[in-house]
């Protein structure tokens, strides 16, 4: 059974995340990579909630997803009788709804904090509820409630129900002219629901395949990620969530990684959004750096600035002990090698199904850009995709990305302008990364691809050569990787990244690469071996479909920050792979 896990509400410009009894224990404000009011999930006792749970205790709890939505309902029964909760992030503006249906009183606490529990609030009530504010700045959230509601004696508790009670959480203030009192109107349920019903109905994509319920949660936690102002896709919702529970393997993923934007983008292509990829890729070439690396950093915040660097909040004791709480990223200094052909890949994807030539053409500047820069530097070292923490080393992957990224620059020339010129320079160039990587193998002495220059060992990314059509799927050189990398990485139908780095064994396998695997058997025409795959991933998905970075395949609890777009976007790709190769046709013209 799948476990039970967070729930995830979005509106495209923060998200909050929601325990299975409905607790808010993460909600950032005003964007996704703001600081968190409510981050008890980081920690128990200073980290700041909201939650409406019965005064007895519960004898069942239970949630879902409205169907086709980012409205989250939960119900919690007790002895006495029964509490529905309605909960979801208004579009457009900077509140949170939940919608209470029940037999019983419930006791409502609200307990905001500021800079991510650093900050206690101050508090004042009001005619509807009250105002917590920061009490050195201009930070605030109001509580604003309609129906049955009394007060506590604690500071921040209220009896509310039974019957029907609406609460709004909104972030900043306004204040009435005449009296000084805040003016907090509590607009109707029905009406606000029911829109945003119907926006996130709007969002899905057509699919009539197998796992349907899958592919259509994925496509809108796709959505719940991308920044509504310019289409930008996040990594995931949250920071510090342990790859090892315990250990020190946690990172901020609320930015916009280049590479993972890309897999986030190509998805939505494939699955019949063009207009979703071609924002993400208009927000990412104007990003470009004309003078040295095209993406100096691997990731920007989601209003394209670059971030810088990472800081441990020390006064938070982490998801389950797991510490240190970093905010920021380290790998902001990193150069991986990947990024500009990853990019230029989605370009040429976008182009093979659109013939958008018109975006060709006005960001020639940039395809040309990243080309000529990775003709000069496609043997620089790097990090890696995987941010490795220690010396750079030259990555088979990466190599192959910057083959990849001149490869869509050669075609994108011939077949968009005709230029010869480029065509014959850049093959040029192209071969010799071929050629580089090709010998580089052979003095391996190894029958597979191996992870990097001084490494030979395989790890998951290899999995994607074929993928970008490096190599045929049925190479026997590939076909020793193949078999290689299910030794040593594939345990109980899932995929680990790699066994080992700087800061030891990995614990967990990688969800993402999973969905590589299968992507290969499908290729080799393998369709039982790659459905029986798809299902074992799918199996290890939350009870609400939703998907993190790793995963314990013995326990099935989810790992590392989450929901994460890496397994999402591998999902949709792969289904939508498998629909057309089921039916006999091709896939989309690669390289």
């Amino acid at each position: 059974m799948n476990q039970a896990f967070y729930g995830f509400l979005s509106n495209r410009c923060t998200a909050a995340l929601l325990s299975p009894v409905g607790v808010v224990e993460w909600l950032a404000w005003p964007r996704f990579d703001g600081e968190a009011v409510f981050c008890r999930l980081l920690d128990e006792a200073q980290g700041g909630f909201f939650s409406t749970l019965p005064f007895s205790p519960l004898i069942a709890h239970y949630q879902c997803y409205r169907p086709g939505t980012l409205i989250l309902e939960t119900t919690l029964e007790t002895a006495e009788g029964v509490a529905h909760l309605t909960d979801f992030l208004p579009i457009g503006r900077h509140a949170y709804r939940r919608r209470i249906a029940t037999d019983i009183p419930l006791l409502l606490c609200c307990h905001p904090t500021f800079g991510f529990g650093y900050a206690a609030a101050s508090y004042e009530l009001t005619e509807s509820g009250a105002l917590f504010h920061h009490p050195a700045g201009v930070e605030a959230v109001v509580l604003a409630m309609r129906g049955d509601t009394r007060k506590l004696g604690e500071r921040d508790a209220w009896r509310v129900g039974p019957g029907h009670v609406e609460i709004e959480l909104r972030y900043g203030a306004e204040w009435g002219q005449e009296k000084g009192e805040l003016s907090l109107p509590v607009e109707d349920g029905d009406a606000l629901e029911a829109v945003t019903a119907r926006y996130w109905k709007g969002a899905l994509l057509r699919y009539d395949g197998p796992w349907k319920e899958w592919f259509d949660r994925s496509i809108l936690t796709i959505r719940g990620l991308s920044y509504r102002t310019n289409g930008a896709l996040l990594a995931s919702a949250t920071t510090s969530l342990p790859e090892a529970v315990g250990e020190t393997r946690q990172w901020d993923y609320r930015f916009v990684w280049v590479r993972d934007g890309a897999y986030g983008a190509e998805a939505l292509l494939l699955a019949g959004d063009p207009v979703a990829c071609r924002q993400y890729l208009e927000f990412m070439f104007n990003l470009v750096d004309l003078v040295g690396k095209p993406y100096p950093s691997p990731f920007v915040r989601v209003d394209g600035s670059r971030a810088h660097g990472e800081r441990e909040l020390l006064w938070l004791s982490g998801y389950r002990g797991s510490r240190p709480v970093r905010v920021g990223n380290a790998a902001s200094h990193q150069v991986q090698m990947d990024l500009e052909g990853e990019l230029l890949w989605l370009l040429l994807m976008y182009w093979r199904m659109t013939g958008d030539r018109t975006l060709i053409r006005d960001y020639w500047w940039v395809v040309d850009t990243l080309v000529e820069w990775l003709t000069q530097h496609w043997n620089d070292p790097d990090a890696s995709l995987w941010e490795f923490r220690g010396p750079p080393d030259v990555y088979t992957h990466s190599q192959v990305l910057c083959w990849v990224g001149i490869g869509a620059g050669i075609a994108l020339a011939g077949e968009v302008l005709n230029r010869r010129d480029l065509v014959r320079r850049w093959k040029d160039s192209q071969r010799r990364v071929r050629d580089h990587i090709m010998a580089s193998q052979r003095a391996s002495g190894e029958s597979f691809y191996t992870q990097s220059a001084r490494s030979a060992v395989v790890d998951a990314a290899l999995l994607t050569l074929p993928l970008y059509g490096f190599v045929r799927v049925d190479d026997p050189l590939f076909l020793g990787t193949l078999r290689a990398i299910e030794d040593q990485l594939v345990v109980d139908g899932t995929v680990f990244r790699y066994r080992t780095d700087q800061l030891g064994p990995v614990r967990h396998p990688f969800t993402l690469a999973g969905f590589w695997l299968a992507r290969v058997y499908l290729r080799l025409g393998e369709f039982d071996k790659a459905d029986r795959l798809i299902q074992r991933q799918l199996e290890l998905s939350t009870d609400l479909r939703l998907f993190a970075e790793h995963v314990d395949p013995l326990s099935g609890e989810p790992h590392g920050n989450f929901p994460q777009l890496f397994p999402h976007a591998g999902l949709v790709t792969t289904l939508v792979e498998r629909a057309r190769l089921r039916r006999g046709e091709p896939l989309p013209k690669g390289l």
